[in-house]
């Protein structure tokens, strides 16, 4: 038996699924920088939602302690970031060389630290005059629920036109249907959130700028609970080895700073008006 039982998606999340597709349509720019280095941003607009696993009978104790989330706009990017665009900054001179090398260019970049994913941040804000960095945790759980309250944005039950997800036994790639990548697939290769953004659950992995902890110790304004000395950080999204059950908007794991896994990678947010 898999990880859900049956498929449903309130009425009310359609109808937010369809308004904030609405309101993304005129959302999405890239920068103006060398191809492949420009990453497409997706404005997401501010406003409010529950985070947490409370509702989610799959949940376990550190997703519990639902909060509402008051966020300011901000922009993600719509894919993970590439092999390519990292390697940008591997020739630059300012990052060192990821841990494990994508068949593509077009592959979620892997084998790299948080301190790697904070580092690249910096230069491409540098090189851009932008002000890149890692998304908070409740940003990425935002953007993964897209308005709905659901497990996946889509419904309760993990489909596989929607992420690259393992093997439901664990702990290997899984083959199936629309996901015919045993490993990381390329960026895009699966359907978008309404609001345009890629890649959130399975695949890889993703660190996210927060500090582990319990939701007691979390800001309610969304930023990210970074104190000074810490020494656990969060992933979030699930990967291509785990099962779907890993990958849930509400689902958190957590790695050293230091670790460089093959199944896990970052993406990037912009903080919106701050240039």
């Amino acid at each position: 038996m898999g990880y859900f039982g049956a498929r449903t998606v309130h009425v009310m999340d359609r109808l937010a699924i369809f308004v904030l597709a609405w309101i993304s349509c005129a959302s999405v720019y890239a920068e103006p920088l060398p191809s492949p280095l420009a990453p497409e941003m997706i404005v997401v607009p501010g406003g409010t939602f529950e985070m947490g696993g409370d509702q989610d009978a799959w949940s376990v104790p550190d997703e519990h302690g639902n909060r509402t989330i008051d966020l300011t706009s901000f922009a993600v990017s719509r894919t993970e970031v590439t092999q390519a665009q990292y390697d940008m900054c591997v020739q630059a001179g300012s990052c060192r060389a990821s841990l494990t090398t994508a068949s593509t260019g077009e592959e979620p970049v892997t084998g790299v630290s948080w301190r790697d994913a904070v580092v690249y941040a910096k230069w491409l804000s540098a090189q851009s005059k932008r002000n890149y960095r890692l998304l908070s945790e409740a940003e990425w759980e935002r953007v993964a629920r897209a308005g709905t309250h659901s497990r996946f944005w889509w419904g309760d039950t993990a489909e596989r036109a929607y992420g690259n997800f393992g093997d439901e036994t664990c702990c290997r790639g899984g083959v199936e249907g629309r996901d015919v990548f045993e490993g990381v697939a390329p960026v895009g290769s699966f359907e978008a959130t309404p609001e345009g953004v890629s890649d959130l659950y399975g695949n890889v992995w993703e660190w996210v700028q927060d500090c582990y902890d319990f939701y007691a110790a979390a800001p309610s304004d969304g930023v990210a609970h970074d104190p000074e000395g810490c020494r656990v950080r969060v992933v979030r999204g699930g990967s291509y080895r785990l099962p779907s059950g890993f990958a849930r908007a509400s689902a958190r794991y957590r790695l050293t700073p230091g670790a460089r896994r093959p199944d896990v990678g970052f993406r990037i947010a912009e903080d919106i008006g701050k240039q």
